[in-house]
């Protein structure tokens, strides 16, 4: 039959029905796989992007540029010769203590520690020889020069005519804008706490009256009765303050500063065209900013620095005291209790000396047993339990090793023995943050995971390649050692590689062995109380002052770095093998 008539026949409507439908089906297939990919991958951009962001405040820093005479390189001697400084710009701050607390209190005493240490292994020479260095200020300055912690607006205003506490000039703009949020406090005040206030009050009075002899509902009509009384008062004076001629500024509002030149005061009462001020900081040398303003978003009761630490810092930067610089010393140093002087070093080199333990156990164990029970076990009841084991072990919550850890390890197990008051112990002596405990429990994590990739690579090899390798006379040994491991090299390298990378991101299992512990020295070996990086991410997280969020994210991308780089080396090393 001719083709085109066998066409005729076959390709019938009912035919190309079915062809456009399955069509159709696999194109809404495939549809569905490109959508789920890309979701999938904005997803991960997505993350990535949010933990980039949070962490570039932290790979810089804000730093005090001085230069001192150091006499002995001792760190208290140091930080009085660096608030000495400091002091010496705002002079009029010595005359009262507490102002001497807030502007000190931009430099802690433990940035002082690594330039009293650098003086030591420096030559500090003779007295009076002029010393630079660098001292990072306090987390809090930090953050508000990198707007963090509150907003701000600044501008200029020309200053008409100046006495002694009040400003003649046109403050119509600021002014308007007190009194706009005002307003708006004033009506979400009325709806959302004077309005229930008083409707419960009215609710629980025609109650009483319904029921004059209840004496918890007459309890309970006063205590509403005087909510609304105080919210009835709170509001009037609100609107007090919006009738009055001048705005009154108090903690719960925000701040506005106002730099002279002499020094920044700060506004006390604004109106249209005056602003009332007080001192708050007075420079060493006068400079020409005449009417420059500063009005900082957030209320003072708000916000971990004060206004007069914020008049300090912001003199300081326009002075040329303060530059932002990369933060080498957060890759350098080990933790600490202040965000300005913590690093990621010791939780890495904790990390490091783990995975080598894990590495030295894991590995070359788990590839053995791997080859053993793919080329060598025999077929029986015995090797498939073990084969449903070591499947099952590979599922086991995290955190079920690090208890295995800690009573086997650490605490040692205790066992009677019958009919007798003796007793022995199993396992215990080592110490709590080892590192060696923790790569014992992350290689135990670990083992099954690399068993079964390794199987799978081996499983993998054809079987004409050992039917060959016997077939010229080899033994099982020899066919296995240099045939099959040859061809499953690529797959054994780089499902271990893959299993270290997982269990260096494990916390459970480190956190209960102890790894929990605020260490502030770098480890020296792997006998030494030490953190691991996940861990110092966990402690960070955990600590409440919003300095540690972006020192939080700096760290997880440390984290990632390394992961990826492990990764790359197991990528390198599969394609390196099946290039041969």
């Amino acid at each position: 039959m001719p083709v085109s008539d066998l066409q005729a026949v076959t390709r019938t409507d009912a035919f190309e029905a079915r062809l456009k439908k399955r069509r159709r089906a696999e194109m809404r297939f495939k549809t569905y796989g490109l959508t789920a990919i890309g979701f999938a991958g904005l997803l991960l951009i997505v993350l990535l992007t949010s933990v980039v962001l949070e962490a570039q405040s932290a790979f810089t820093r804000y730093n005090l540029r001085l230069e001192i005479k150091p006499e002995r390189a001792d760190t208290r001697v140091i930080y009085d010769q660096i608030r000495g400084q400091i002091f010496d710009i705002f002079p009029e701050v010595e005359n009262d203590r507490n102002e001497r607390i807030e502007v000190g209190g931009l430099v802690t005493i433990l940035a002082a520690q690594p330039v009293a240490e650098k003086l030591k292994t420096a030559e500090i020479g003779r007295a009076g020889r002029l010393k630079k260095i660098l001292v990072p200020i306090s987390d809090q300055a930090d953050m508000y020069l990198k707007g963090e912690i509150t907003g701000q607006v600044t501008g200029r205003v020309e200053v008409v005519q100046r006495e002694e506490q009040r400003l003649q000039a046109d403050f119509s703009r600021v002014y308007a804008s007190f009194r706009t949020k005002l307003s708006a406090e004033i009506s979400r005040f009325r709806s959302s706490m004077l309005a229930p206030a008083e409707q419960e009050y009215k609710r629980l009075l025609a109650r009483s009256e319904r029921a004059p002899d209840d004496v918890s509902l007459r309890e309970r009509m006063a205590g509403a009765k005087d909510r609304f009384d105080a919210a009835r008062a709170q509001m009037a004076d609100m609107q007090a303050r919006l009738a009055a001629d001048a705005y009154e500024f108090r903690f719960t509002d925000p701040s506005l500063l106002i730099e002279l030149d002499d020094g920044t005061w700060r506004a006390t009462a604004i109106a249209g065209d005056h602003l009332d001020i007080e001192p708050l900081l007075t420079w060493a040398v006068p400079q020409e900013r005449q009417g420059q303003y500063l009005l900082v978003s957030s209320p003072r009761i708000e916000r971990p620095i004060t206004d007069r630490q914020i008049a300090a810092t912001q003199a300081l930067k326009q002075l040329g005291y303060l530059s932002r610089d990369f933060n080498v010393p957060f890759l350098f140093r080990a933790d600490s209790s202040e965000a300005e002087m913590a690093g990621v070093l010791g939780a890495l080199i904790g990390s490091i000396l783990i995975m080598v333990v894990t590495m030295c156990l894991a590995v070359p164990v788990g590839i053995a047993a791997a080859i053993y029970l793919e080329e060598f076990a025999p077929r029986t009841w015995l090797t498939r339990l073990i084969q449903i084991n070591i499947n099952n072990l590979a599922a086991v919550p995290s955190i079920v090793f690090g208890l295995l850890g800690a009573a086997i390890f650490i605490n040692g197990v205790a066992i009677d023995i019958p009919f007798t008051d003796w007793n022995f112990t199993l396992g215990g002596g080592l110490g709590r943050g080892w590192p060696v405990v923790g790569g014992l429990v992350l290689a135990l994590m670990t083992l099954p995971t690399i068993i079964i990739s390794s199987r799978a690579a081996l499983a993998a090899v054809p079987d004409s390649i050992r039917q060959a390798a016997l077939g010229v006379g080899a033994s099982r040994l020899q066919m296995v050692g240099h045939h099959v491991l040859p061809q499953a090299g690529p797959g054994i390298l780089t499902g271990s590689i893959i299993g270290l990378a997982q269990a260096l991101g494990e916390t459970a299992p480190l956190l209960l062995i102890g790894m929990v512990a605020f260490i502030g020295d770098l480890p020296n070996g792997l006998n030494e109380r030490s953190t691991a990086l996940p861990v110092l991410i966990y402690q960070w997280s955990t600590r409440a002052e919003r300095a540690w969020e972006p020192m939080t994210s700096a760290a997880i991308i440390v984290l990632l770095l390394v992961m990826l780089a492990m990764n790359a080396v197991a990528i390198w090393l599969r394609l390196k093998y099946e290039r041969k």
